[in-house]
């Protein structure tokens, strides 16, 4: 997501260690843009994808359960 923003030139991240629960993230932006606003534009961004494939689930089962239902009466 943070890739997707065309004032981020690089981005990647390492884990430290599998027993650690860090995460290290490179951004390298163009120009004098903080890296932090691509971050934190990606992570809600991110968030936006979940929600929306959340809502979409959630209704697809809603439509399967009620379609099951009209079989069984």
């Amino acid at each position: 997501m943070v890739m997707k923003n065309p004032d981020v030139e690089f981005c990647g991240y390492c884990i430290t260690h599998p027993s650690e629960s860090k995460i290290n993230f490179r951004i390298q932006t163009r120009g004098a843009l903080p890296a932090v606003e691509p971050f934190r534009k990606g992570l809600n961004d991110l968030m936006g994808v979940c929600q929306h494939v959340l809502n979409t689930f959630e209704r697809s089962m809603k439509e399967f359960r009620a379609q099951k239902e009209e079989e069984m009466q």
